[in-house]
């Protein structure tokens, strides 16, 4: 059996046991530990051979992974596991909004992408939300990052963010960028997006932005992800995917937050994207146009 780590798991929190041993874990340990942040539901009802299947281990990893974090076996595992999902379940489940297209591929994508906007709301922390928000606004300057599909979330953000504040910039350019983050320093801020498998660029990035003294902000998928001790404010969005990607539609749906959250902050944000939409309608950019052209 192998050694069980100090302080035994609580069975009130089981997300926190996880988060403060997961360094000390083995790498299929962490995968574990992962799939019961992510997807409890899925944990808290599965066999330990169906577990065991979905993630390509042995069922005997996943009980030496119980008592790697001080429970008697797998059945405690899914004790601890099942309190997490109570409340997910007392709020009635999950309903099917996409019934009309049918049992395949497409309304299960659809139905899906909801469950991970629930599973996002619910796991958002308010105070975290806001602490954000206020580093950002408060920043002298704020740089974006985002590795390989994670991209798409740090580019959008940077377009929206920058029409109602300035100093705005999207880390990009090989495999390391540099540019504007060497010019990081106390104040500034660094808002990372990062999700499993994890862009080792990335981790590059928030290591210099916090050697410069930058605030850092890390939109990841889990409350144990490896980028949990860089970050000064970590905001978590379920990102599984069905298939062969991960959704972005909760990562999307945080960067809204935040970026709506810092406009309705910002002294001048307003006059800022009015200014910004007027020179875009000036360079004739959108077929519509963005002022006076509708009711809408």
């Amino acid at each position: 059996m192998s050694e069980v780590l100090p302080n035994e798991a609580s069975r009130d929190d089981v997300i926190t046991s996880l988060r403060e041993r997961y360094d000390e874990l083995t790498d299929s340990q962490k995968r574990i530990a992962e799939t019961i942040v992510e997807d409890p539901q899925f944990v808290a009802f599965a066999t330990v051979d169906k577990f065991a299947a979905r993630l390509n281990v042995s069922a005997s990893t996943i009980v030496r992974f119980a008592y790697r974090i001080g429970l008697s076996g797998y059945p405690e595992l899914q004790d601890q596991v099942r309190e997490l999902v109570l409340d997910s379940i007392n709020s009635g489940g999950t309903v099917d909004h996409a019934e009309h297209l049918g049992d395949g591929v497409i309304a299960e994508s659809l139905n899906h992408d909801l469950v991970l906007l629930q599973r996002t709301i619910g796991r958002l922390n308010l105070t975290d939300l806001e602490r954000a928000i206020d580093c950002i606004v408060d920043a002298e300057r704020v740089r974006i990052v985002g590795g390989v599909t994670a991209y798409s979330a740090a580019y959008y953000t940077s377009v929206t963010l920058e029409r109602v504040r300035g100093r705005i910039a999207l880390l990009d350019g090989g495999p390391v960028p540099t540019g504007p983050l060497i010019e990081l320093e106390r104040g500034d801020v660094l808002l990372a997006y990062s999700f499993a498998p994890y862009a080792r660029s990335t981790q590059y990035v928030l290591k210099a932005a916090k050697d410069r003294g930058a605030r850092v902000i890390v939109v990841t998928d889990s409350p144990i992800s490896p980028f949990r001790d860089k970050a000064d404010v970590l905001l978590t969005a379920a990102v599984s995917g069905i298939g062969t990607q991960n959704s972005l539609v909760a990562a999307f749906a945080v960067a809204n937050a935040l970026v709506n959250g810092v406009a309705a902050k910002s002294p001048g944000a307003l006059e800022r994207y009015s200014a910004t939409i007027t020179l875009l309608d000036d360079w004739d950019t959108y077929l519509l146009e963005s002022n006076g052209g509708s009711d809408a």
